[in-house]
């Protein structure tokens, strides 16, 4: 059969408008975007409303403020004008109980209070990228969450009052939740904890000195029998392992024991620290210690249960390092990169 160049022509024009108004834009991008013009929070598609918001929302850290920063979405519909409009953000906690009971949420899940956050009461939606959009930012401040280990907690923001457009009543509320532990582990970097400036002597007998250098570094010297230490504090997590370590150096001691805790009791002067037992240490009885040493004193203890801590709740811990006997030898015992860090 003959073509004629007229009909081939014919159907190129068919082919490319076909082409053309199948790929025009008809609306502004974005999920649930119709011509029907309405403000909506995109994640109230979402079963119940519910935001895992360590997955499904983005998280920022605002180091100086101390907070961990969620970001809601906020959307409008409709394919023209394209003003500025605001809209009113509230807490919405009602419905929490109910899908706790359901089981929508987990058993262990309870409501932010108010002291835990800040959020700003009106948002502003506007032209971006081809989508009218709003970003609502619940702040949660980090230094609250350690009362909360071991909870979910949970947050419901609503959207009302819109400046101009109508809110879609159905998609006007979402609640974001959180585990709190997961939380703090994505926000606290593993970073040494320990701060040259924090250190305290405390002092059980005559004869041993520790000196505090302005570089972090200790020098413990001396002997005649006599004790003395440093101790510094930290707040722990229940269950999270830590790890202390550092460098130690010396001439070789004699008769002599370093000794390094960590544990929950206050030190006090003039009284053996024994709580939770030696973690890690020289000891000249045992071996170690007796002659020239210059390397990590988890690498050369010969006394104690290790350098990796942990407590079954949360709260104040005492690192002490101590050291006494005959002689701390002629340079003394000199302690240098004293680390203690989480590390789970």
């Amino acid at each position: 059969m003959k073509t004629h160049a007229s009909t081939i022509l014919k159907l190129s024009v068919c082919f490319m408008l076909t082409m053309v108004l199948s790929c025009k834009q008809e609306y502004l991008q974005g999920p649930k975007t119709t011509k029907t013009v309405k403000v909506y929070l995109p994640q109230a598609e979402k079963p119940n409303g519910l935001v895992a918001a360590l997955n499904d929302s983005k998280l920022a850290v605002d180091t100086i403020a101390h907070t961990a920063n969620f970001a809601i979405p906020v959307y409008r519909g409709g394919e023209s004008g394209f003003d500025p409009l605001t809209v009113d953000v509230s807490v919405d906690n009602s419905n929490i109980a109910a899908l706790v009971t359901s089981g929508a949420l987990p058993a262990n899940t309870i409501p932010m209070d108010p002291t835990d956050f800040t959020l700003a009461t009106k948002d502003s939606v506007v032209f971006d990228n081809n989508i009218m959009k709003g970003n609502i930012v619940p702040k949660i401040k980090i230094a609250n969450l350690n009362k909360y280990s071991g909870k979910v907690l949970a947050l419901g923001v609503k959207i009302s009052n819109s400046s101009k457009q109508e809110i879609n009543a159905d998609m006007n509320r979402v609640i974001i939740y959180f585990d709190a532990d997961a939380l703090i582990d994505a926000v606290t970097p593993k970073t040494n904890m320990v701060d040259k400036t924090k250190w305290s002597i405390v002092k059980y007998g005559d004869g041993v000195t520790f000196k505090v250098n302005d570089d972090g570094s200790i020098l413990a010297t001396g002997g005649n029998w006599g004790q003395q230490g440093v101790i510094q504090t930290f707040e722990v997590r229940a269950n999270k392992q830590y790890k202390i370590d550092m460098h130690v150096a010396g001439s070789g001691a004699t008769d002599c024991w370093f000794e390094v805790y960590v544990g929950k009791a206050a030190p006090v002067a003039g009284k053996d620290y024994s709580d939770g037992g030696t973690r890690i240490a020289l000891n000249t009885w045992n071996g170690c210690g007796k002659t020239p040493f210059d390397a990590l004193l988890s690498s050369l203890s010969c006394a104690g249960t290790g350098n990796v801590v942990s407590f079954p709740t949360a709260g104040t811990v005492y690192l002490v390092i101590r050291s006494g006997g005959s002689s701390l030898g002629t340079t003394g015992i000199k302690l240098t990169a004293i680390d203690f860090r989480r590390v789970n």
